[in-house]
């Protein structure tokens, strides 16, 4: 070294030979261990206690040296592994292998947790143990990313489950409709007498217009999904909005010899609702409760008010529903697994889109049943008036000029 250089702190100098004597690899390891902070370096005796703690381990845990030596490594696993005795695990097979790599949550000073990823080794060997270095660095966000991805993993396939269902049960459902339109089909290319005619083109007016409703339930969803769904608010009168649901029903309801009854408060009530989406959620509602009460029940569609909101009940006497499906009624594709709801084959969209619809009026939608052959009842509450500007007009208002 020439008079000009000047000696580095901490790093030690060199013999005349350029060669390191066992004081300046100790000097040397000495420095690593105090500038590296990304990584922890841990010295454990054969009992399991700290016996070197470096800034890495400080930085990572929050454990200042004095927090820790002379202390269980156990400090640093959580307390459902300790409990296991996995940190004895740990260096009992870094004992018998020479080494142990591993990945697991670890415990800060604080309390939170963070995932380490690193590895043991044995100091010394198999034979003549004499201490352990556990090198692990905090590999946190690389935990939650693979946890993330995981989820993703997990969502796509349910997606893809999901869509297999619907497929399959929109073709189930598509096909009820064609066998009695094939006979109103046949029918009609008959001779036959005015009743007959008649009655077939009742089969194909019924089954035209449940494809159309279920072609329009599927336009609607998709159309929420995307968020191009918009309300046309108005000012009308809920009772014969409805009574007008009610009457779209009643062949229907006669049909599995249902009693459909409709009871108002006797003083016309004037709400603001879009009248078409307000009908879907109530037709909708009618058309789960006659779906689902066996013949010869009741179905019953009831209005009330207070000061702020309006409230529509549709009542059945039908197969109820289990606690365990009723939170997830309202969800996409609930019905399409008979096994699982026990309320038949369907899309299960129906309930789905008026959820959505009741929301864009800024309402709410829920479900009650005793369960199994209890019957049901669904409760939908809508503002009296929108929390929006309104600059629409009445149905009643003429039109102008």
């Amino acid at each position: 070294m020439t008079n000009d250089e000047e000696e580095s702190p901490g790093v030690p100098s060199r013999s005349a030979h350029g060669a390191w004597n066992d004081t300046d690899a100790q000097a040397l390891l000495g420095l690593l261990l105090a500038t590296l902070r990304r990584y922890g370096v841990a010295f454990i005796d054969l009992e399991g206690r700290v016996r070197g703690w470096s800034e890495g381990c400080h930085a990572i845990t929050g454990f200042a040296a004095d927090d820790v030596l002379g202390h269980s490594a156990a400090v640093l696993f959580t307390p459902e592994d300790v409990a296991r005795e996995l940190h004895m695990h740990e260096m009992n097979s870094a004992r018998l292998l020479g080494h142990s790599e591993d990945e697991r949550w670890h415990m800060r000073k604080d309390g939170s947790r963070f995932w380490a990823s690193g590895i043991t080794l044995l100091l010394g060997t198999t034979e003549r143990p004499l201490a352990f270095a556990k090198l692990f660095r905090d590999a946190t966000h690389l935990r939650l990313r693979m946890d993330s991805l995981e989820n993703e993993v997990r969502q796509m396939r349910k997606e893809r489950s999901d869509r297999d269902v619907f497929l399959a049960t929109i073709a189930h459902e598509l096909r009820n409709p064609l066998q009695p339109m094939s006979v109103a089909t046949h029918l009609l290319g008959e001779a036959c007498d005015q009743a007959r005619h008649g009655q077939a083109v009742k089969i194909l007016d019924r089954q035209l217009g449940f494809i159309e409703r279920l072609v329009e339930d599927l336009i609607d969803m998709t159309r929420l999904g995307q968020g191009r769904m918009a309300i046309d608010l108005r000012r009308v009168e809920l009772q014969r909005l409805l009574q007008d649901a009610a009457d779209s029903r009643n062949e229907a309801a006669r049909a599995k010899g249902i009693a459909l009854a409709c009871i108002v408060p006797p003083v016309p009530i004037t709400v603001e609702v879009d009248p078409a989406r307000f009908d879907q959620v109530v037709v909708n509602l009618l058309n789960n409760a006659i779906k689902f009460t066996p013949d010869g029940g009741r179905v019953t569609l009831l209005a009330n008010v207070d000061q702020t909101h309006f409230t529509v009940r549709v009542q059945d006497t039908g197969r109820g529903i289990s606690a365990e499906l009723q939170p997830r009624l309202f969800t996409m594709f609930t019905q399409a697994d008979p096994v699982q709801t026990g309320r038949g084959q369907g899309l299960g969209i129906g309930l789905a889109l008026v959820k959505e619809l009741v929301s864009l009026h800024h309402g709410s939608v829920e479900v009650r049943s005793e369960g199994a052959g209890r019957g049901s009842e669904f409760l939908v509450r809508i503002p009296l008036e929108q929390p929006v500007a309104f600059e629409g007009r009445s149905d009643d208002e003429p039109s102008p000029a």
